[in-house]
């Protein structure tokens, strides 16, 4: 009985996963394919969380938990749309997380294909060593499933090399940071993560146990990272942060000319490029100060002695907060200083 009813319910699941493949599939193709070299300029910003070569980072600073840290996952070698669904999910509001929201938020179609496509393009980390009975386990899990539990093999969605698919939108596993792999399942585990297609993770998630995401995601980390895509064009030098600046606010006054080096009338462009995701509307919940709000920002002036002060704050961080050192960016001094500037004239500072 235990096998006929296994039988039925992976009939259920590849059905299911079929029919999303072939709809994935479908819109994947007629995705157009991202510029790699403005990717790289443009994940310039993304370095500060997810690591300068997106080897992500295993203990990164939680804005929701204060003096708690989360895995923040590796993007490289990731499969380009995988990377652009979840900036979509993310600046939907279909997948949940206060600090990509914010990210996405600023991003353009455009931009997110062309991160998808430089981060593609990375190569990963190799495999690390693990138990290997817990690996032995894990591969079972991986690659077979589990008969009497009902538990389909991972392999039949994300490859026998955990690759992924990249037309379907599923993602490599393979290489991905053990804690963040986790938090993943666990959260699927819990519905506290919905968006993935037709309920399939969710389904394969709710029959796992804690030993089994261990075992799987040992066997994972001890495969190493997909090979990286081949770039369709040769990959260039990345630009400072500040190269690719989004225009200004329509209520922003466009300088005529440029000001001296960290005026405000030059910020507009940096604050939307590399200081928007933090201090526009997700500001509150990081519990940074929000553009706009003299009430965030006059105690903060104040106690920094003026602008300078700030500059120099952000320029080292603020340890036990999402604030990286110049806010993850390769700002300038006077960057920086014009950057403030603006969201302090912005709040009537």
């Amino acid at each position: 009985m235990k096998k006929v009813a296994w039988t039925q319910t992976c009939a259920k699941t590849c059905a299911k996963t079929w029919v999303a493949a072939l709809a994935l599939t479908v819109s994947g193709a007629a995705l157009a394919a991202g510029d790699v070299n403005a990717g790289k300029a443009k994940a310039a910003v993304c370095g500060a969380c997810h690591g300068m070569n997106g080897e992500g980072n295993p203990a990164f600073p939680d804005p929701m938990n204060p003096g708690k840290t989360k895995a923040v996952p590796s993007l490289a070698g990731q499969n380009a749309g995988y990377t652009v669904k979840q900036l979509q999910d993310f600046k939907s509001g279909a997948r949940k997380d206060v600090l990509m929201t914010g990210q996405a938020l600023g991003l353009s179609d455009a931009d997110m294909a062309n991160l998808g496509a430089y981060y593609a393009t990375v190569a990963g980390k190799s495999g690390a060593a693990a138990d290997a009975g817990l690996v032995a386990k894990g591969k079972a899990l991986y690659q077979g499933g589990d008969m009497d539990r009902g538990i389909s093999a991972c392999m039949a969605c994300h490859g026998p090399d955990a690759a992924g698919n990249d037309l379907a939108k599923w993602p490599a596993l393979s290489g991905q940071l053990g804690d963040y792999t986790v938090a993943q399942l666990n959260a699927f585990r819990s519905d506290a993560r919905v968006n993935d297609p037709n309920n399939m993770m969710r389904e394969v998630a709710s029959s796992l146990t804690d030993d089994d995401i261990s075992a799987i995601t040992a066997y994972l980390n001890s495969m190493g990272a997909p090979a990286a895509k081949a770039a369709s064009a040769p990959v260039v030098a990345a630009a400072p942060a500040a190269a690719p600046v989004a225009a200004a606010p329509a209520a922003a006054p466009a300088p005529a000319a440029a000001p001296a080096a960290g005026g405000a009338g030059d910020g507009a462009g940096l604050y939307q490029a590399n200081c928007f995701a933090c201090h526009g509307p997700a500001a509150p919940a990081l519990k940074a100060p929000q553009s706009g709000m003299k009430a965030d920002w006059e105690p903060r002036l104040q106690k920094a002695g003026g602008v300078d002060g700030l500059v120099k704050s952000s320029v080292t961080g603020v340890p036990g907060t999402a604030m990286a050192p110049r806010g993850g960016s390769s700002l300038s001094d006077a960057e920086l200083k014009a950057a403030i500037s603006y969201m302090l004239s912005q709040s009537g500072l």
